[in-house]
């Protein structure tokens, strides 16, 4: 999970957007991991994350929101066992079973 994080990390746009002005105004994707197991028929989170989505230019939304499915995509699975909920704002993303992927298209 956490390669997974790392590979879908903005800090070197963040750094760039910050000593440039040039970019998209990202937000790094905060996320905590549960190791401990629940006790037999009781679930418990295993992954949480958030990260407030670029909103410096026209497009700049609809690109965070598809970098962030293509990460979440791949979390989910990585932990294909599990129940997700995954949203932006009050909008739930939509999962393809068929793709195996969020598609913010829906």
């Amino acid at each position: 999970m956490e390669l997974i994080c790392a590979r879908y990390s903005v800090d070197s746009q963040i750094e760039k957007f910050l000593s440039t002005g040039v970019g998209l105004n990202w937000e790094s994707f905060q996320f905590e991991l549960n190791g401990q197991r629940p006790g037999m028929f009781k679930s418990a989170i295993v992954f949480s994350g958030s990260t407030k989505l670029p909103d410096n230019s026209g497009e700049a939304t609809w690109i965070g929101v598809q970098h962030w499915c293509g990460c979440l995509s791949e979390l989910r699975r990585l932990l294909n066992s599990c129940d997700w909920s995954a949203s932006v704002e009050d909008h739930d993303l939509h999962w393809d079973s068929l793709t195996l992927a969020y598609d913010p298209q829906k």
